[in-house]
C-alpha cells in the first residue's frame, strides 16, 4: 500500500529541518511491505521552509512539496489530501504535525493497526498509555476533555475517547466518502467533521495511545476561538443528521397513511388476507416514499437523470420490499397466525417501527448514499 504521511507547515522552517531526517532514516524504514512517502503542505512560508523541504526532495525521491495560500490547518489537510489520493495513489494517509507534538515513532504503531484491518486508526491521548502534557494548566486539561466528552454524546460515539486527536491514520477507501469540499471549518474543527462522516460511512475505528508532546521550536497555532467553533461544528452536525431523519419521519408518515388505508380498505371491504393486502399497499408507499425522499430528505444527494432514477427506483424496491416483507409482513403474519386477526392493525404498527428502523439505515448507505467528492 502507498501511505502518504501529510505534514502542513507554516514557519516550521527549523523543525522540518529535524523531522524530515528522523522520518527518513529512523521510521519509514520500520514500516515493512508498505511504501512510505511524505507530503509537506506548506502556506507559502515567510522563514522558507519551502526552500529547506526542496533540499531534502533531492536527496529523498520520497518527499513531496505541496505549495498553497494560507486559509487555516483544515484548508491545508483538505489540499494534502486531495493531492495524496488523485496525484499520489494513496491507500491511507496519516495527519501529521511538523512541530514534535507528535512523536513520529508512532507511525509504525497506527500502521500495524491498520494492518490488523482497521480502516481508522486515532493516535489517542485518552486511552491506556496515552498522556498530555504534565504542564497543561487545569483550565486547558478541563476544555480538552468536556469538549471529547460532548462530541462522543452529540455523535452518539461513545466508544471513541480521543475525538479531537490530530494524530490519525485513515483509508482513502474512507477518506473518499468524505465531502472535503463542503467541510463545516476549515481550522483546527476539520478534524471532527472528518471524523465523523468516517466513522458514520461505517469504517472500522481502533485507538493507538500516544504521548501529546509540548512543543519544541516555534508557537502553537491554536487560539480559544477554535474550540467555539468544534463545539458549533459537532452542533451543526448533530442538527444535520436529525434532519435528514426528521424529514425521513414525515415522508415515510406519508407513506404510512397509504399503506395504512389501502391495508384497512382491502382487508375490511375486500376481504383480502391481511399480509396480501399489506403487500399491495406497501408497493404504491415505496413509490411515494421514493420520489418524496429524493426530491426533499436526500436533496443534497439528488439522483438525476431517467436512466439513473430507473436503476435506484429498482434498488429501492428491492430493499425496500425486502424489509416490507420480512419484517413488516413476517410480523403481521406471525402476529395473524400466533396471537389472532383481531389484533392485525397493532402488528402492522410494531412491523412498521422494525421497518423504519432497517429503511432509514439502507437508504443512507446504499440508495442515497454520500458521492465521492
Amino acid at each position: 500500500m502507498n501511505i502518504v504521511v501529510i505534514m502542513p507547515t507554516y514557519n516550521e522552517a527549523e523543525n522540518v529541518k529535524k523531522m524530515i531526517p528522523v522520518l527518513e532514516k529512523e521510521v519509514f524504514p520500520k514500516v515493512k511491505n508498505h511504501s512510505m512517502y511524505l507530503l509537506v503542505v506548506d502556506d507559502k512560508s515567510p522563514d522558507g521552509t519551502g526552500k529547506e523541504v526542496e533540499k531534502y526532495m533531492k536527496e529523498y525521491k520520497n518527499v513531496h512539496l505541496l505549495s498553497g495560500e494560507k486559509n487555516g490547518l483544515g484548508a491545508a489537510y483538505v489540499r494534502g489530501m486531495k493531492y495524496a489520493m488523485d496525484t499520489m495513489k494513496a491507500d491511507a494517509v496519516i495527519e501529521f504535525d511538523a512541530d514534535f507534538q507528535h512523536d513520529p515513532q508512532d507511525i509504525p504503531h497506527l500502521i500495524a493497526a491498520m494492518d490488523e484491518g482497521y480502516d481508522y486508526v486515532i493516535g489517542s491521548r485518552y486511552v491506556k498509555g496515552g498522556a498530555i502534557p504534565d504542564n497543561w494548566g487545569m483550565d486547558r486539561k478541563i476544555k480538552s476533555r468536556l469538549g471529547g466528552i460532548f462530541a462522543q454524546c452529540m455523535f452518539l460515539m461513545p466508544s471513541i475517547h480521543d475525538m479531537t486527536s490530530g494524530y490519525k491514520l485513515t483509508k482513502t477507501s474512507f477518506l473518499k466518502k468524505v465531502d472535503l469540499d463542503d467541510l463545516y471549518s476549515y481550522n483546527f474543527a476539520y478534524k471532527m467533521h472528518i471524523l465523523h462522516d468516517v466513522v458514520k460511512a461505517g469504517a472500522k475505528v481502533k485507538e493507538v495511545p500516544i504521548i501529546f508532546y509540548d512543543r519544541t521550536k516555534g508557537k502553537s497555532k491554536m487560539d480559544t476561538n477554535d474550540m467555539k467553533e468544534s463545539l458549533l461544528l459537532v452542533i451543526r452536525l448533530t442538527i444535520r443528521d436529525f434532519e435528514s431523519f426528521l424529514k425521513f419521519l414525515v415522508v415515510g408518515g406519508f407513506g404510512f397513511v397509504i399503506n395504512a388505508v389501502m391495508l384497512k380498505l382491502l382487508v375490511d371491504y375486500g376481504h383480502w388476507n391481511p399480509s396480501l393486502a399489506n403487500l399491495a399497499g406497501a408497493a404504491v408507499a415505496i413509490f411515494s416514499n421514493y420520489n418524496f425522499n429524493n426530491f426533499w430528505t436526500f436533496s443534497h444527494q439528488k439522483i438525476h437523470g431517467i436512466k439513473n432514477y430507473l436503476l435506484k427506483l429498482v434498488q429501492f424496491y428491492a430493499t425496500s420490499a425486502f424489509g416490507v416483507i420480512f419484517i413488516q409482513t413476517g410480523t403481521i403474519f406471525v402476529g395473524d397466525h400466533f396471537i389472532g386477526r383481531q389484533w392485525y392493525f397493532l402488528y402492522f404498527i410494531f412491523g412498521t417501527g422494525l421497518l423504519l428502523i432497517w429503511n432509514f439505515t439502507i437508504y443512507n448507505k446504499f440508495i442515497w448514499k454520500k458521492k465521492k467528492s
